[in-house]
């Protein structure tokens, strides 16, 4: 079938901030018409009066649609949406060394039908989503539909349906057509289907998700499906998928960004000489994130010294926000009603992060956010009384760590939840740690990849290590033992696929799915923190490059390419020698995670101390 003709490439000075009410009218209403003649080729009973309908149908939603996605409440707007293109920076995504320009959504749209854009918190995936939306309005005849994942954690696994869930999210944008039409419409290939934020999908019903991903894309191939979300393991097995991944801001792009953005001009015109002249060079890291580089901003007036862990970055990022003034807003100073002080202030709303974190919930009805904050007052995390309403009002006139957004509240930004759930589970003693944190990981697929992990890490070190890291890799080696440490039988237990992948430029590259995520990610970190990798993405960069050897002969010859293959089913041809000698640098990997588990347990599993933790306890 064929799709739909796109319109030619943009032109070379497009101002991708011009998208007007005629020129949406005047593409929904070809748009609708293209549909309605395609559908045409699948339905019979459709009448005169339905072509009418049919028009007026994806009118409505592409107008209504338009103006919900244009603006957006962040951490600096958040008591009135701002429109993107104010503030949005156009960040190209890397494909292999190729930089894909993605001010032009045709860009992206002839990599293929199935696009994974990979990104860290904060990167700027949702607004780029926004703007992929706008973009297919403007620059070609596809329908967009932008569609929040998250949304799926409302039902059961036994519930979910992605179709249905797609639909009755264009409902609400004021789509008014029968449900069998837009199934029909689904085979015209017609949709640009923007799913955002995978990893926000809860775990109780991310295989099922996942599943209907791969069904809705396989039912309706001649479709666009752009999917964004943290990098996961996870993405290794979706074969049909392409993953790109978000650059980060350069710095052209930062200081841009700064220029754009409403605050107070002294304050601003301060930051962006100094941006330009020292602070993006010595942060890169924290100044080429759309999130760190604002909260760069909102700390710079206090004039503290920028940090450089993470988590004491976003720590004085809450500090700033409690206790200065509304930069944005001419520079008066916010009461805080519900009373708390600081510290009492910071562990209720660390509670309150932690419970939702937990339970996968990002956005939150009124009552929902008063529920949390009410068991925080029941189990008195704080000896102080405080009214509910007051600490919801602090949070997002005050202090900024929820934003109000229609009927719903949401974090400014998730890492803020995922920081201050770390810096509760810190408070816990290390019983209820090892065991909290075993439960959830060992019952989970892919979390362990979170933000939330790396800043637990950061908070106690020492403890992380002894509470996570040695009772895994421990667990592991007991097992590894018990199956008579064969290599295979590591290897199996650890991976579950291998892939072997042939990209457009010639270049093989072998992609393994991960089995089990606990023990993986158990080893991962312990090489990390014991020195293995110096640089973690070119290590993972050099070990996919497919070099001439046996392995990889066989897999192309007796099960073919862009196939996954189940290592088990491999080793019963005949080749448990080829795989072992392929994936030697597994038992290296596991071998080093141990070694460095044996230097450092009697350290951190005996009451013995040294002078200097002695030293920080006095």
């Amino acid at each position: 079938m064929e799709h739909l003709q796109r319109k030619k490439s943009m032109k070379n000075n497009l101002d991708i901030n011009k998208i007007t009410a005629e020129v949406i009218t005047d593409l929904a209403k070809s748009t609708a018409q293209t549909l309605y003649k395609k559908t045409l080729n699948y339905v019979t009973d459709i009448q005169k009066k339905e072509e009418v309908d049919f028009g007026y149908a994806y009118e409505n939603y592409l107008k209504y649609a338009k103006t919900i996605h244009e603006k957006i409440k962040t951490l600096l707007y958040r008591h009135a949406a701002k429109d993107i293109y104010s503030f949005y920076e156009c960040v190209g995504l890397t494909r292999n060394d190729e930089i894909i320009d993605t001010s032009d959504v045709n860009n992206v749209l002839e990599i293929g039908n199935k696009i994974i854009i990979s990104g860290t918190g904060g990167i700027g995936k949702s607004v780029m989503m926004k703007h992929f939306f706008l973009n297919v309005l403007q620059n070609t005849n596809y329908v967009p539909i932008l569609i929040e994942l998250r949304g799926l954690n409302e039902y059961d696994e036994k519930s979910v349906d992605l179709i249905d869930y797609i639909y009755s999210t264009m409902e609400k944008l004021r789509f008014k057509l029968e449900r069998k039409y837009f199934d029909y419409s689904l085979e015209t290939g017609c949709y640009v289907i923007l799913l955002d934020g995978f990893d926000e999908v809860k775990n109780e019903i991310s295989n099922q998700v996942t599943s209907q991903i791969f069904n809705l894309s396989e039912k309706y191939p001649d479709n666009h499906y752009i999917l964004s979300s943290r990098p996961l393991d996870e993405f290794v097995g979706w074969n049909q998928f392409e993953e790109l991944y978000s650059n980060p801001l350069s710095k052209e792009q930062a200081l841009s960004l700064i220029k754009k953005i409403e605050y107070d001009q002294n304050i601003k015109e301060k930051f962006y000489k100094e941006l330009d002249e020292y602070l993006y060079d010595k942060y890169e890291t924290f100044a080429s994130n759309p999130l760190l580089l604002t909260i760069m901003l909102l700390t710079f007036e206090s004039r503290v010294s920028i940090p450089d862990k993470l988590n004491d970055f976003f720590e004085q990022a809450f500090t700033t926000l409690f206790h200065t003034h509304d930069a944005t807003k001419g520079g008066y100073k916010r009461d805080i009603c519900s009373g708390l002080g600081y510290e009492d202030f910071k562990t209720v709303f660390a509670y309150f992060c932690f419970k939702s974190f937990f339970n996968s919930d990002y956005r939150f009805s009124e009552n929902k956010v008063l529920e949390y904050i009410g068991i925080a007052r029941q189990k008195r995390v704080v000896e102080v009384n405080f009214d509910s309403m007051d600490f919801l009002i602090d949070l997002t006139n005050s202090v900024c760590m929820l934003i109000h957004d229609g009927l719903e509240y949401r974090f400014s930004h998730r890492s803020f939840q995922e920081y201050f759930a770390a810096l509760y589970t810190v408070q816990l003693d290390d019983e209820q740690q090892k065991k909290f944190l075993k439960l959830w990981l060992q019952d989970d697929d892919y979390r362990t990849t979170s933000f939330y992990l790396d800043m637990l890490y950061e908070l106690e070190t020492s403890r992380f290590v002894k509470n996570v890291i040695i009772p895994g890799i421990r667990e592991l080696q007991e097992l590894f033992e018990k199956n008579g440490k064969r290599e295979e039988w590591l290897i199996t237990y650890l991976y579950n696929d291998v892939c072997i992948r042939e990209e457009p430029n010639g270049e093989k590259k072998c992609m393994l799915s991960v089995k089990d995520s606990y023990y993986h990610d158990m080893i991962w970190r312990a090489c990390n923190i014991g020195g293995m990798y110096k640089n973690v993405q070119e290590e993972r960069k050099q070990r996919a490059i497919v070099s001439k050897d046996k392995l990889v002969e066989i897999i192309e010859e007796e099960f073919g390419l862009n196939r996954l293959v189940k290592f088990e089913e491999i080793m019963q041809k005949g080749y448990a020698k080829e795989v072992v000698q392929y994936l030697y640098w597994a038992r290296e990997r596991y071998e080093f995670a141990v070694n460095y588990i044996d230097s450092i347990s009697v350290k951190y599993l005996t009451d013995e101390k040294d002078f200097a933790s002695m030293l920080e306890e006095l």
